[in-house]
Order: C-alpha cells, then sequence, then structure tokens
C-alpha cells in the first residue's frame, strides 16, 4: 500500500509540475503539498494550485487588496507567505476558512492598519512574522487573536524604546525575534514582557547600551542572543545580566559585539556577570577578546552548568597560553570551539624538553625535540581548534590526556612546522580534521593512536610527498574502522602503494581524492568491499580505462546498487580511444555527478560534450574503424612500397641473399642438386677444344662418371640461339668450370659466358671451379675471376695425349667436384 501510494503522488506531482509549470511550481510529498506562486506578478489569489494544498507561497506578488473569504478555496493550508505583496487593505472575513493555518509571514506590505478580529479565524495559527508597527495598531479589543502565538518575528522595533502593551496579552509566547530601532534598551523597554512567558529572545539592532535592570522583566528567558552589535562595550553589557544571577539558561550569544570600543579584556568582576548564571551555552565569538582574566574561569559559580564554549576567532595574545588549561574546571563541557584565536603558542601544554633523535626511513634528523602533554575535560566531546597559529618547535609527541568521549577534533591549518611526531591519547576520537597541515615530513606512526577513528580529512596537507616515504604503508595501517578519507588538494600524481589502504579494504565507504593530478583512477577499486562513494574531481583524468569501469561496476554490485562517481572538472577526451568510456557513461547504473554529461575536447581540439557523443556514438565508431583502416593501409602500401624500392636498388644484394640462405640449407641444397641433369656447365674457347674434349672429358666423364655440358658436343637443342641456350645450360648444371686461358681472357664471349655462369652461381663459390689453363697474369685475368680459387695446370697437364689421375692437378679437381 506504501509503495503504491508513493507512486502516485509521484505521478501527480509530475503531471502538476507539467500542467502548471508556467504559473506555479507544485511539489508533492506524502506529508505535504506546496504551491510556490512568488515572484510571478499576479494581482489576484491563483486559482490553479490543488485545493488541498497545504503551503501557499505568494511572496513578491501585487495582491493589493485581499477581500472577502481570500483564500476560501484553500482551506488546509498550514502555511502561507504573502510578504511585500503590495497589500493595502485587508477584509475583516479574508482569512475565513483557514483553520488549519499554523504559520503566516506578513513583512513588507503598505498596510496601515488591521480591522478587528482579522485574525481571529486564525484558531491554530503559532508563527506570525510581521511588522511591529502594524502589530502595534491591532485594536487592544481584539488582542485576545494572539493568545495562542508561540513564535513572532518582527522586522522593526519601538521608536519610543518601550514595547506595546499588546504584548501582554500573547500568554504562549516563546520565541521573540526582533529589530530593534533604538541603540539603548531600557529598563522599561520589555515592560510589556512581564506577564509573557518568553524563554527566546533575539535582538537584532545597532546597540550602543544595554540598562542594567533591562531584561528584569523576562522572568522566564532562558535564551537571549544580541550578536552583530559593533558599537557595544563590554562594561556596558554585561552588568545587565545580572538578572539573571543563580537562574538557568540555556544559550547566552553575545558574538561579534565588543570591537570598535577598545575593552578587549574581559575582567574577573565582568567575568562573574556570565559565572553567577547556570548557563549551558556560550558564545563570545569575534569580539577581538585578547584576554580573558585568569581567575575569572575558576572564580565561576556554576561552572558545573556550561556545556558549549565558543570562543572562536578573538585575539587573545601570549598572556592566554594556559587557557585549554582552565577549560578542566568545567567538569560537564561537551563543546568548545577556539578556533582562529590567533595565539603565538600551542595553549594547556607541559612540556618535557629531551634530546634525542628522531629517524625516519627516508630521513634522518638529530635535533632536541620535546614531548608535549595536553589535558582536557574528560567531558569534552567535540574540539574545534582549527586556524591557530602556534609554534613551529620541532617536537616528539603530542599526548592528549583526560579524554575519555572525545569524538569530533578539527585542526586544520594548526599545523606545527611537520608531521614528523606522533599524536597519543586519540582512541576515541571518531571524526579527525588535520587538513592543512605540513605534512611534506611525515612520521608514519602520526595517527597510530586513533584505532577508532571512522572519519579522517587531510585536504592539502603535501602528503603526495610525506606519503612517497612511507615505503612500508604504515601511515593508515591499523585503523580498520576508517569509513571516510578525504585526500583532496595533496597534489598526488602517481597511485598509491598497494598496501596504502590495506587496512581498509572491508571499512572504507567514502574516498574524495577531488584536486590532485591523477591521470587515472590511482588504486585498484575492486579490492574494496563497501566503497560506495568515489570523488576524483578535478584532476587530470582523460577517460576511464575497460578495467577501471569494470572495477567500479563490481563495487555497484557489492554496495548494493548505491555506488556515486564524481568526475566533474577532469580534462575529458572525447576520441576513438575513449568511446567505450563515453558509452559507460550513459548506461551505466552508477549514479554519476552532471548525470554523466561532461565538458570533452575531441580530436580536432573542438569543445563538446559527453551526451552530444553518445547522441552520435555509432557514427563515431564507424569514423573510427575507418580511419584505423586507412592508417593501416597507408603504413602498409608504404611499408610494400619502400620494400620494392629497396629491393629494386639492391637486387643483388637480395639474390645473394636469398641463395645464401636457401644453398645454406642441406636438405634444400641436396633436393635442388638431385634435381639438377648435369654435373657442371664446362666454359672454355675453341683453341682450347682438344683439351677440354681430351683429358678433361675422359677425366670427368669416363673415370669420375660425372656428366658434363658441352655446347659444341650438341648438348643444347638444335637451332636454339647461343645466348638462350647459355642461361637454359647453366640452370641445369650443379657447377660450372671455366677453362682460362689467352684466348679465353680476350674473347668476348667467353667474358659474357663466366660472368652469367658467376652470377648464377653467386654466393656459392664451391660451385665454380677456374682452371687456369695457361700462364696469365693478374692483370689479364677478368675481374670476376679474379678472386676465386684456381687450378692451375702446368705443361704436364696441358698435354691431351697424356692422362696420369695421380697427378696433384687432377686430384683437386676430383676434390672440387664433389664439394
Amino acid at each position: 500500500m506504501f509503495t503504491t501510494q508513493c507512486v502516485f503522488f509521484l505521478c501527480v506531482n509530475c503531471t502538476f509540475s507539467l500542467v502548471y509549470s508556467g504559473y506555479c511550481e507544485i511539489s508533492i510529498s506524502i506529508k505535504e503539498i506546496r504551491c510556490d506562486c512568488s515572484s510571478r506578478n499576479f494581482t489576484f489569489i491563483p486559482t490553479e494550485c490543488p485545493q488541498n494544498t497545504s503551503g501557499l507561497y505568494l511572496a513578491n506578488n501585487d495582491l493589493g487588496l485581499l477581500g472577502k473569504e481570500t483564500f476560501s478555496r484553500y482551506k488546509q493550508l498550514s502555511y502561507l507567505d504573502i510578504s511585500n505583496c503590495n497589500i493595502t487593505s485587508i477584509d475583516q472575513s479574508a482569512f475565513d476558512y483557514l483553520t488549519q493555518l499554523k504559520e503566516l509571514k506578513f513583512f513588507n506590505n503598505p498596510l496601515n492598519t488591521f480591522q478587528s478580529n482579522v485574525f481571529a479565524p486564525l484558531t491554530e495559527l503559532r508563527v506570525l512574522s510581521i511588522s511591529y508597527t502594524l502589530l502595534s495598531t491591532y485594536q487592544r479589543e481584539s488582542w485576545s487573536d494572539f493568545i495562542r502565538i508561540t513564535t513572532l518575528l518582527c522586522d522593526d522595533g519601538p521608536s519610543n524604546g518601550t514595547f506595546s502593551e499588546i504584548f501582554s496579552t500573547m500568554k504562549s509566547l516563546n520565541f521573540f525575534e526582533v529589530d530593534y530601532q533604538s541603540d539603548v534598551i531600557y529598563n522599561f523597554t520589555f515592560h510589556s514582557f512581564k506577564r509573557t512567558p518568553l524563554k527566546h529572545l533575539n535582538i537584532n539592532s545597532h546597540l550602543r547600551e544595554i540598562e542594567i535592570d533591562a531584561f528584569a522583566p523576562l522572568e522566564l528567558l532562558s535564551s537571549l542572543i544580541i550578536p552583530n552589535q559593533n558599537f557595544l562595550k563590554l562594561s556596558k553589557t554585561l552588568p545587565a545580566l545580572h538578572v539573571f544571577e543563580n537562574r538557568q539558561m540555556e544559550e547566552l550569544d553575545l558574538r561579534n559585539n565588543f570591537k570598535n570600543y577598545g575593552e578587549y579584556v574581559i575582567s574577573a568582576d565582568l567575568f562573574a556577570y556570565i559565572g553567577n548564571i547556570c548557563l549551558k551555552r556560550l558564545s563570545l565569538g569575534w569580539n577581538g577578546i585578547r584576554r580573558i582574566d585568569a581567575v575569572a574561569f575558576q572564580k565561576m559559580k556554576y561552572k558545573h552548568c556550561l556545556e558549549t564554549l565558543n570562543l572562536n576567532n578573538n585575539d587573545f595574545d601570549y598572556h592566554q597560553d594556559l587557557i585549554v588549561l582552565y577549560f578542566n574546571f568545567f567538569i560537564n563541557i561537551k563543546r568548545i570551539d577556539i578556533s582562529s584565536i590567533t595565539s603565538r603558542s600551542i595553549k594547556n601544554i607541559r612540556e618535557q624538553n629531551s634530546n634525542g633523535t628522531g629517524i625516519l626511513d627516508h630521513r634522518a634528523i638529530f635535533d632536541t625535540r620535546s614531548d608535549w602533554s595536553i589535558r582536557l575535560p574528560s567531558s569534552l566531546e567535540f574540539l574545534n581548534a582549527s586556524f591557530i597559529i602556534g609554534r613551529n618547535d620541532p617536537i616528539n609527541s603530542i599526548t592528549f590526556k583526560g579524554i575519555k568521549r572525545l569524538e569530533i577534533v578539527d585542526f586544520s591549518y594548526s599545523s606545527l612546522a611537520d608531521c614528523n611526531y606522533t599524536v597519543r591519547g586519540l582512541q576515541n576520537v571518531l571524526i579527525l580534521n588535520v587538513s592543512h597541515f605540513k605534512c611534506g615530513l611525515l612520521n608514519p606512526y602520526f595517527l597510530q593512536s586513533a584505532v577508532n577513528l571512522e572519519q579522517l580529512i587531510m585536504q592539502g596537507s603535501s602528503l603526495s610527498i610525506g606519503l612517497k616515504y612511507d615505503h612500508h604503508s604504515q601511515f593508515l595501517s591499523g585503523l580498520e574502522r576508517l569509513q571516510y578519507i578525504d585526500f583532496s588538494r595533496n597534489a598526488f600524481e602517481d597511485r598509491f602503494r598497494i598496501l596504502t589502504f590495506k587496512s581498509q579494504l572491508d571499512s572504507m565507504q567514502s574516498l574524495i581524492l577531488e584536486g590532485n593530478l591523477f591521470t587515472s583512477v590511482p588504486l585498484n577499486l575492486e579490492e574494496f568491499n563497501r566503497l560506495s562513494f568515489l570523488n576524483i574531481k578535478n584532476n587530470k583524468i582523460a577517460y576511464l580505462t575497460t578495467k577501471e569501469t569494470d572495477a567500479i561496476e563490481v563495487l555497484f554490485r557489492k554496495s548494493n546498487r548505491t555506488m556515486t562517481v564524481l568526475l566533474d572538472g577532469n580534462p575529458l577526451v572525447c576520441t576513438c580511444a575513449s568511446l567505450d568510456f563515453v558509452e559507460w557513461l550513459f548506461t551505466t547504473k552508477v549514479k554519476l555527478d552532471s548525470n554523466g554529461s561532461y565538458s570533452c575536447v575531441e580530436n580536432d581540439g573542438n569543445i563538446t560534450t559527453t551526451n552530444v557523443v553518445y547522441n552520435h556514438l555509432r557514427i563515431m565508431r564507424i569514423r573510427c574503424i575507418t580511419t584505423v583502416w586507412l592508417i593501416f593501409s597507408a603504413t602498409l602500401f608504404g611499408m610494400l612500397l619502400l620494400f620494392i624500392l629497396v629491393g629494386y636498388r639492391y637486387k643483388l644484394h637480395l639474390q645473394y641473399f636469398c641463395l645464401f640462405i636457401g644453398m645454406a640449407n642441406p636438405l634444400f641444397r641436396k633436393s635442388k642438386e638431385e634435381s639438377l641433369e648435369y654435373d657442371a656447365y664446362v666454359a672454355y674457347c675453341d683453341g682450347d677444344y682438344e683439351w677440354v674434349y681430351g683429358p678433361l672429358r675422359i677425366f670427368l666423364e669416363e673415370r669420375r662418371n660425372y656428366k658434363l655440358l658441352l655446347l659444341d658436343r650438341g648438348d643444347v637443342l638444335a637451332g636454339e640461339h647461343r645466348l638462350f641456350s647459355l642461361n637454359n645450360s647453366i640452370s641445369k648444371c650443379k657447377k660450372i668450370i671455366l677453362v682460362i686461358s689467352k684466348e679465353f681472357v680476350n674473347n668476348d664471349w667467353a667474358y659474357y659466358e663466366a660472368t652469367v655462369g658467376i652470377e648464377h652461381f653467386l654466393g656459392l663459390q664451391a660451385r665454380i671451379i677456374v682452371i687456369n689453363l695457361e700462364n696469365i697474369t693478374k692483370t689479364e685475368i677478368p675481374q670476376c675471376v679474379l678472386q676465386m680459387m684456381a687450378l692451375d695446370a702446368n705443361d704436364h697437364i696441358r698435354k691431351t695425349d697424356i692422362l696420369n689421375e695421380n697427378n696433384i692437378f687432377w686430384k683437386c679437381l676430383d676434390k672440387a667436384m664433389k664439394r
């Protein structure tokens, strides 16, 4: 039933917002229906709001006249704001039927007077905001209309310094706030309040003096707030509190009152006017106080009553070094605010001077360091000691003693010279703010005593330097209850060490890393079991990788689908590499700031939004794929073209390389040789015909069974051109034998024949056999043959009618043929 009702309200709200958005803004919840028609220049009461509207906002219109039964349509109103509506007349029956109205705002209207009993129908009216001048004109016989008013707010006060007798009939008035017009509160100012049960009084004015018995008629007053009176003096204010002596009061707020008249010291006698009241909350902040007499706290009559003390933004001098010590007189104190008191030294410190050596693993320091001890009231629960200018002396430790209930501590901007010390006694602290500390030099055991800490705030504390030297990740070790960590604006760039948050894997719920210099998520998110809020705004992240978004999705499932990630302020890019990230922004169920629509920069430098890119995601993907293939094709074509050009330029070298690689392979060489028809091609000149066909042929073919290819023997096709036959013949042979003679070196055909043969067997010198048949000088031998080993024939060998195969020449030739 509850779910159905919520859905119904949600649907109705959406419908009304759509229908009436041009006139009034309507919001509907289970408890109320609000209709905001303020600042619409209406000259009449709108009828567009639902009849069961409970809150009607009509401020800043031009209604002019409220006629008979003006609000009869809205009989269930409990709140009505008709301030600044230029109302000049109200009919006696204007408020008829508003029997449920509890609060009425009627400020700043030019109405001069009310008709009698205008407010009579408002039987449930409890809170009234109205001009005092207008209220004081209400007919005496109708004053009973205000008998049920509990809260009254007036934007002006009596010009003659005394309040109207109408207040004497307000038998239920509990709270009164007034912009008092006079600069003096007289003894008779509150005379009409003598029978009024007023408990809370808030006076805004430009007071110069409060007469000594001004508050005497306020017999039940328990809260007195007089702030921002820049012309008051201590001596003209505090004595007026004597009427509250020995009474119990909830609050006395005198903040920002005593700056301009040079009374910056509260003597024991002046402070006694406060001390003689059983006061729970005291605020003396922003008063420029330089000193409170040393015995003032000690002589307080009702020290045990004080629960909250606010002395912030004063100018205490060095005489107040022991002010914290005096706080121990307040045995029931719960909250102390001494922020921005601009003292030159830390208070309530008992220094124990000792010489010692503080050695960290990253820096050795030998100096004189002291141990400080600070005793605080055992009842203290909250301490704000931020923005205190303290000593810069190096210390070993600070120990807080006496505290048993202290849960919230704010030390922001109150850093010493460094963080190379330990803080002890924080076992019960749950929330700790040490932002803007100088922790470039950091003791890794700085916070080890805060074993129950749940929230740690360290903004702008130079942790990027301090944690760099925490090699063993001891800084957060042991803080296993830590749920909230704020490391904003610490200039972090690198990822955290793997073990930095090892003790918080099961406790961390919120991690704030805003305003650093990270270019990616700096830790392994999937290791955390309860993390549900991650703030990485204003870093240097271009986009999240698929691995990072997958880790966030894991946290989303672990956090019962309540994960929130803040990314605004990062220099995001919308390029081909980040399209998966853009798609994730609008498909994930993780809650994102700006609903995932962030500013980003495209490839061409234009600024757009992730929402625009997502709406054209398919086109962007096609464009990116086309670009990738274009780059790949261009690169492949360029490499191919380069290969062709290089191959053409160095074709001989490539041939040599390919032949060398191929021929070096025994299997290739063996299969190649087995497929060839002839064992050797013999290149010679006609003048050497008899030797070639004689001893050479007989030795190789008849006695060694080699098969030679001899062009003159008819081993080639008849009629084939000599050039073609040469190329075809050499390719059929395993080797080539060059018979060099004087005729050979002078024969062009022989030179060409040798060149073709050598090129064919390029890199395979073992395939080329050179026989120097005659004695020839090196200058006569062709260049292509000169560098090759040759067999030299002597006169005996050159004889054509003798063949002695035991001669060394024939043995070497036989060996060359076998290679």
